[in-house]
């Protein structure tokens, strides 16, 4: 998919340079070289264009739609719509990313990457029978002349089959079609992955687990648990209550802004999904904005200097432009609500942050036993490059660990409400912990909150088929079901 015109020479070598870069993995690089044209020119779409690229490449989709909207706003290009509908099917929003697929299908007809993407986004969002018409006609027009795009329909068609509750044909069909057929290794860790779910469901739990381990070996994923403790430490040594004092603050006085924080696979999607479902509260996912400012500050610091200056340009003013985008863009997707919550993965390692932007938010902490949120990250398919301690029980221990540490920390060093929830016990007794987290956003009960199941919005995360289903308790004490591979781990204590 390409579109017509052209760019002048120095852009032609910058996207050469920049793209260069970015297929070799080297994503600070590429960001950093596109930082002085940026800043020449905050409007130039075609470096707006390229930020937007070299952030999807390097997996942050959410920062990749923010790049890719203000080069939009500036001037139609197919890759920008490409890269925000496929931000829309992440965030859920399967209508905005259809919406877009169509608009670029009127540009380029029978574009295959569109069409792949159409089917991927009605799979997320569940809707089977459409999904299957998509990707039946995909593989007539394939099947035979295209094997990469060949193998991504056979992998979407077991991924729709599991919706269906035909594991056994999901498994066949992956057997077959892609873990034979030489496939690259993104596709063939995606295909294990889902090989692990569908085995897990037909309790077929070795076969599960060894489909797991084959996916998570893939690209041999490093990870150094003593750097790991060290970096936490090193984090709350520059958050602590002391040196906070003298940080830039936005006084922002919204209590609008909540955030979910903890390890991923402990309930955040449920969280997120029940205080939705309140008449006066909204879920946005796992919005970027925060993570891209704390780059940003990552930046500019300047360790030999005192706070403020440490800060360089980013002072007091920054800290309040970003919260009113921030505030903004929540209430632009959610109008009206009072609280709006966000439970992006890294929350836990901002909340500093967070309390310097919005002194009146409030955190809720989700806790779930680590030995099932080891077995869930285990097999579920996280970005091993960004996240390489979920491809080992004993890393996914450590960071269990340094997690609930941050959190301690941040309980001590900011004066934040921060409540914990543990999973066990919303899944047991939904009666007394539903309520509990709705009075601790300041808000009156909602009945509608029992009926989160019946919310027509898409949760686009590794439970995505689950959080739209009646509450269960099934998945407490999962591990027990994989004891033997968690032999041996040092699990941190959990009450």
């Amino acid at each position: 998919m390409s579109a017509p015109g052209g760019a002048s020479l120095e852009q032609q070598n910058l996207r050469d340079r920049v793209n260069a870069l970015s297929t070799a993995g080297q994503f600070a690089e590429a960001i950093a070289l596109l930082q002085a044209p940026l800043q020449r020119n905050p409007r130039d779409a075609e470096v707006l264009r390229m930020c937007a690229m070299v952030e999807h490449r390097a997996g942050r989709g959410g920062v990749a739609a923010r790049f890719a909207e203000r080069a939009e706003a500036i001037e139609t290009h197919p890759s920008t719509i490409m890269i925000v509908a496929q931000a829309k099917m992440n965030a859920g929003e399967t209508d905005e990313a259809l919406s877009r697929c169509s608009t670029l299908l009127n540009m380029f007809p029978g574009d295959l990457d569109v069409r792949l993407l159409m089917a991927r986004a009605l799979e997320s969002a569940v809707r089977t029978a459409e999904a299957r018409e998509v990707l039946e006609a995909l593989l007539r027009d394939v099947q035979g002349k295209n094997p990469g795009v060949q193998l991504q329909v056979q992998q979407i068609r077991a991924a729709v089959l599991v919706h269906e509750k035909r594991e056994s044909e999901a498994v066949e069909l992956l057997d077959r079609e892609i873990l034979t057929a030489g496939a690259p290794d993104a596709l063939r860790r995606t295909a294990l992955y889902l090989r692990a779910k569908a085995c897990d469901r037909l309790k077929r739990y070795d076969d599960a687990w060894q489909s797991a381990a084959e996916a998570n070996a893939i690209g041999d994923p490093q990870f150094e648990p003593q750097a790991y403790e060290e970096g936490v430490g090193a984090l709350m040594a520059h958050w602590s209550r002391e040196t906070m004092v003298n940080f830039p603050t936005s006084n922002s006085a919204s209590e609008v802004p909540v955030f979910i924080a903890g390890m991923p696979r402990s309930g955040t999607s449920l969280l997120d999904q029940v205080i939705d479902a309140h008449a006066q509260a909204a879920g946005v996912g796992e919005m970027a904005g925060i993570e891209h400012f704390s780059r940003q500050l990552e930046r500019v610091w300047d360790a030999s200097l005192p706070a403020p200056e440490s800060f360089g340009p980013m002072r007091d003013r920054a800290f309040k432009n970003m919260a009113a985008a921030y505030i903004a863009e929540c209430q632009k997707q959610a109008p009206g609500a009072k609280r709006i919550v966000n439970k992006a993965l890294g929350n836990n390692r901002v909340v500093g942050l967070l309390a310097r932007l919005f002194p009146k938010t409030r955190i809720i902490h989700a806790i779930r036993d680590p030995r099932d949120v080891a077995v869930s990250c285990f097999m579920g398919g996280f970005n091993n490059d960004y996240y390489p301690w979920t491809a080992k029980p004993e890393w996914i221990a450590v960071a269990w660990e340094q997690s609930r540490r941050l959190l301690e920390h941040w309980k001590r060093e900011t004066d934040l409400p921060i409540l914990d929830v543990r999973y066990e016990d919303v899944v047991t007794s939904p009666g007394e912990e539903f309520p509990r987290f709705i009075e601790f956003l300041g808000l009156q009960w909602d009945e509608g909150c029992n009926r989160f199941h019946e919310s027509k919005r898409t949760v686009r995360t590794l439970s995505y088929d689950q959080v739209n289903k009646p509450l269960y308790a099934s998945s407490v004490n999962r591990w027990q079901k994989y004891e033997k591979f968690l032999c041996g781990v040092q699990w941190p204590a959990y009450e």
